[in-house]
């Protein structure tokens, strides 16, 4: 025999042991359409099947918890099917690689956060799939255990609404896994919406959270991005903690109020990008906490009570083609004059879009031909005393912000200077589609608030002279 005919006979063979060990052989399908023996019949069936084998799930409620170890073996629901937990534990447990499960309803997962319990759990497994579910009535929604490249698409979460928000697990956690893609979910109601923790080199896409604690909590992770999400109505938008070469772009940070809210923090984070997002209506919009070189650009902060919070012990970060417009406040230094911490407001000559700016360009070229000061003497003061913040608008404020400029008594660094103000907003990509993203779920706030908050100023400091004027007052 020839060598090229070896050659073939060689490949022909190798071809032929490929179909049958599993290249194109998909293994058997199996047929579940008797609900009435519920998860008894289920599970048996789910350990009599061989790897590779496909089962059909009809209608009906299957109770009790599920354990899945074999490999590659599928579930699919026809006619949204219900595995109801048994309110201990974890609903479903996915232990075998390669898996899918797909089309179920999944609810009564355990309560005990301690042991993770959970409606879904990928434990210790490889390339499984979970897509197209819905999970209620469960502590964690989705939990990834030291499982990797595993994805989890198109679901529904939504957490216990009559548990307080600390008893509640998060919509999906993951711990130690890797390469991980979530992608096009709803969270809601969970405390937080999606917790990293020693994750890497995972993707998050198109997903809305929203009435949770942090929408987004990283922590110690690495090489992540976060991108094309919503986030609305929560505490916190995004919070990056103690982790490094982070992105997020593309995503919505919107409505989240309270406490110490923000749209996204940088808390520890290094080397991070933050480019094309839509920051509205949130209480501080950007805050910087032990931030480094973070590179923000292109992004949209708009109609917030403080567009940006810079704390002194961030440093080499670089602020620059942003739009900030028509917030209540837009830049707050926390922690002195920040001498030497080398931030900047600016890359190429080029700073940031601000629309209280009063400058000119006698030159043409789209920038300031004067720095824009980003800190007047009343927000120097509201570091230090938070409390006055309710004067924000008032006539003493302005007064004072007025008789600063004419008579300076504080000193203004390069930190707190942008040295090249554009004369008009930066034109960022896909911003139409964030905001048309936004009005979907719930629409853009009022662009009265800055009006609101000045009535308010006027009737708290005229209140404040009444009761100083009596208390003085001789009878």
């Amino acid at each position: 025999m020839c060598s090229h005919q070896r050659t073939f006979s060689a490949f022909l063979l190798g071809f032929v042991a490929w179909c049958f060990l599993g290249g194109i052989a998909h293994g058997k399908v199996i047929r579940v359409r008797d609900a009435g023996a519920h998860n008894v019949l289920l599970q048996s069936v789910v350990d009599a099947a061989s790897e590779g084998d496909t089962i059909l799930v009809g209608p009906g409620i299957y109770k009790g918890n599920l354990v899945i170890r074999k490999k590659g073996l599928k579930l699919i629901g026809e006619g949204r099917p219900v595995i109801q937990g048994e309110k201990k534990g974890t609903a479903v447990m996915i232990m075998g690689d390669d898996c899918l499960l797909k089309g179920f309803v999944v609810k009564g997962g355990g309560r005990d956060l301690t042991r993770d319990d959970s409606g879904i759990k990928f434990k210790k497994c490889n390339r499984s799939v979970v897509e197209n579910c819905e999970f209620y009535d469960n502590c964690f929604g989705c939990y990834f255990y030291q499982s990797d490249h595993c994805i989890f698409r198109n679901n529904l979460i939504e957490g216990r609404k009559y548990e307080v928000q600390e008893d509640r697990g998060n919509g999906i956690h993951l711990w130690d896994s890797a390469y991980y893609l979530i992608e096009g979910n709803e969270i809601r109601y969970a405390r937080d919406g999606i917790y990293v923790s020693f994750a890497n080199y995972g993707t998050i896409k198109g997903n809305w959270i929203h009435h949770t604690r942090y929408g987004l909590h990283y922590m110690y992770s690495k090489h992540n991005a976060f991108i094309d999400n919503l986030l609305t109505h929560n505490v916190a938008g995004a919070a990056v903690m103690y982790s490094k070469h982070m992105k997020w772009n593309r995503n919505v940070f919107a409505h989240n109020r309270g406490f110490r809210a923000y749209g996204v923090l940088w808390q520890d984070a290094r080397i991070c990008e933050c480019h094309d997002n839509l920051v509205v209506d949130n209480t501080i919009g950007l805050y910087f906490d032990q931030a480094l070189k973070a590179d923000v650009r292109g992004n949209m902060v708009i109609w917030n009570d403080r567009a940006a919070v810079l704390l002194e012990n961030s440093e080499l970060n670089t602020i620059y083609e942003n739009n900030f417009i028509d917030n209540l406040s837009e830049l707050q230094l926390r922690g002195g004059t920040q001498k030497g911490r080398n931030n900047k407001f600016y890359k190429s000559k080029r700073g940031n879009y601000w629309s209280d700016y009063k400058g000119y360009d006698l030159d043409g070229d789209g920038v300031g031909d004067t720095p824009h000061v980003l800190q007047d003497i009343f927000e120097y003061l509201v570091a230090d005393y938070p409390a006055y913040r309710l004067y924000l608008f008032s006539p003493a404020a302005q007064a004072m912000a007025i008789a600063e400029k004419a008579l300076p008594i504080i000193e203004v660094t390069k930190e707190a200077i942008d040295p090249y103000p554009l004369m008009h907003p930066v034109k960022i990509k896909e911003m139409d589609k964030l905001f048309a993203k936004l009005k979907k779920a719930g629409g853009c706030p009022s662009k009265g608030a800055k009006g609101i908050l000045m009535v308010f100023s006027v009737l708290i400091l005229g209140i404040s002279i009444l009761v100083f004027g009596k208390g003085n007052r001789v009878w």
